[in-house]
């Protein structure tokens, strides 16, 4: 974060411990670690406490094999294809064999953020210091034990509900789960306390810290989530006009570029910088081991700096050219596509120039250094064939989140975090609020602004004008619009499971030939609770479809 999270966060978990005096002599407090009568008394203590509250959210980078935790199981659904050979758990993850015990969850530090809310909570009133600072802090961290929260619900439906600190920072203590519509009830909650007491906007030094609309954007989410879509639509109006001034960005591919951070169409991101740990993106200082973006490293192709371990899917390339764009056009295909793939433009596309890329390589180069590692996978299992163009067999890799835009030899490295570690990760983009407004209204009848919120999506990707025959037509269009929009962003999975009972998103699974179906069950609609978790504590229950 721009407000210096790495400066607080470490000296803020101690400030933040719940170490305090005791009568007996033998217990002694450290002189040199902060506790709590020690810390909260002044504004800096405060802001240094909200800074700690942020820090577990950045785990989406987490990890020496880049991103292998939160932003790796949010993409388990059937528009991305990883490949064979990786870490057991992350296959098991995307292939639908994981359990309790599979290494390397979220929960804990999901509870980590929790409990530092919380902790921020129990003495934020004791902090001298002006009251409307106050108050906006009050909101932040609403925000993001909201966002935690939300995080729980959607990934591991009843999880226990922490209001109170808990002994152990990064455990939710000895509590029962309760049912997943309390923590809904609770995440609206936090995101509401957040939209009264959060700024309209923040100055260019605070870039980062969530705002009003961030939490407007969030709350109408939940809502939409918990179906109750005439407060979602209501909320969500709201971002569309005076005082927020989002917008989408001309260029679909400038929300993916560290040249184009915090720009219009930006309603949260997280602010990465691998220049500033002391080990560049693997950094041995806890404070400093997630501020490099790593998922170039992660996911670009062989030959580019990279480890070359995901593929978009055919399905989502069947998706992208099934609407072609109007005669004329400059591109035969969506527009989102060049910023998507990585694909030799002249192959599909009469007189079209084909790009370079990682120091002027050609695609044909990259498709060539990758074709070892693609042919692991025996056909059988793999069910990988792209789609024809014009009876030319399809070749596509990723590009998303890449450096490919540099056209720098070895970008994609994690090696050199001064040169292509600096992207920052969209986390909610102005795109999303209009896709839920458009749902919120569809579902309320309202067919005249969904379309109208429809529309402004597919104008940027370049698609003709069309019109829809009411709820049921639109609906469609919506869904199709969230794939081809949010490829690769977290968001598939989670739109299936809210939009299909079991048996329908089985069967999506399966017509979509996606990796692992056969192994896809009900209790993979969300992930087990871990076990070392419920060893912990023993008053917490595995999700009912885990037992």
């Amino acid at each position: 974060m721009k407000f210096s999270i790495n400066k607080y966060t470490m000296v803020a978990v101690l400030g933040l411990s719940l170490t305090s005096c005791s009568k007996d002599f033998l217990e002694r407090i450290n002189p040199n670690k902060p506790v709590e009568g020690g810390f909260w008394i002044n504004e800096n203590d405060a802001v240094s406490a909200v800074a700690t509250v942020y820090s577990p959210i950045r785990s989406q980078m987490y990890g020496y094999y880049a991103a292998y935790t939160g932003y790796q199981t949010m993409n388990r659904a059937d528009d991305t294809f990883f490949l064979i050979g990786e870490e057991a758990f992350t296959w098991d993850y995307v292939n639908f064999r994981n359990s309790a015990s599979t290494a390397e969850s979220d929960f804990g530090r999901l509870y980590r953020g929790i409990n530092r809310a919380n902790v921020f909570f129990k003495n934020i009133e004791k902090v001298p210091m002006d009251e409307a600072k106050k108050q906006q802090l009050i909101g932040e961290v609403s925000f993001l034990r909201g966002m935690y929260y939300f995080l729980l619900a959607a990934n591991y439906g009843d999880v226990p509900l922490r209001l109170t600190v808990a002994t152990d920072d990064a455990e939710p203590g000895e509590a029962a789960s309760a049912p997943e519509a309390e923590i809904w009830k609770q995440v609206i909650a936090d995101f509401k306390v957040a939209k009264e007491k959060l700024p309209v906007d923040r100055p260019a030094s605070e870039s980062g810290r969530v705002t009003k609309g961030a939490a407007i954007a969030y709350l109408g989410k939940a809502l939409v989530y918990t179906k109750q879509y005439g407060d979602a639509e209501t909320e969500l109006k709201g971002l569309l006009s005076s005082p927020y001034n989002y917008d989408l960005v001309a260029d679909y591919q400038d929300n993916f570029k560290h040249t184009t951070k915090f720009n219009k169409e930006s309603v949260w991101e997280l602010a990465y910088d691998g220049t500033l740990s002391s080990g560049g993106v693997w950094g041995d200082d806890q404070a400093n081991s997630h501020l490099g973006m790593v998922l170039p490293n992660f996911i670009g192709p062989d030959g580019t700096g990279a480890w070359f371990k995901i593929m978009p899917s055919p399905t989502i390339i069947r998706d992208f050219i099934a609407e072609e764009r109007p005669v004329g056009s400059d591109t035969r295909f969506d527009k989102r596509m060049n910023a998507s793939f990585l694909w030799k433009y002249s192959d599909y596309q009469t007189g079209a120039t084909d790009g370079k890329w990682y120091g002027n390589q050609t695609f044909d180069d990259i498709w060539a250094a990758c074709q070892e590692k693609i042919k692991r996978h025996p056909a059988e299992e793999l069910e990988f064939g792209f789609p024809k163009i014009d009876g030319k067999q399809g070749r596509f890799l990723m590009n998303k989140y890449t450096n490919a835009y540099m056209n720098a030899a070895g970008s994609n490295s994690h090696y050199d975090p001064a040169k292509n570690n600096n992207n920052n990760l969209r986390v909610f983009r102005f795109s999303e609020v209009l896709l839920l407004h458009a749902e919120a209204c569809a579902q309320n009848g309202n067919t005249a602004d969904a379309a109208s919120s429809l529309k402004r999506i597919r104008d940027r990707a370049g698609l003709a004008n069309k019109t829809w025959s009411g709820k049921d037509d639109l609906m469609k269009e919506i869904m199709r619009q969230n794939e081809l929009e949010f490829f690769f962003e977290g968001h598939r999975f989670f739109d299936l499971k809210r939009w299909y009972d079991y048996a329908q998103m089985k069967q999506i699974f399966v017509d979509n030939k996606k990796q692992g179906v056969n192994n896809f069950q009900a209790k993979h609609y969300y992930l087990p609770i871990p076990q070392d978790e419920l060893n912990t504590n023993t008053k917490m229950q595995q999700h009912p479809l885990w037992r």
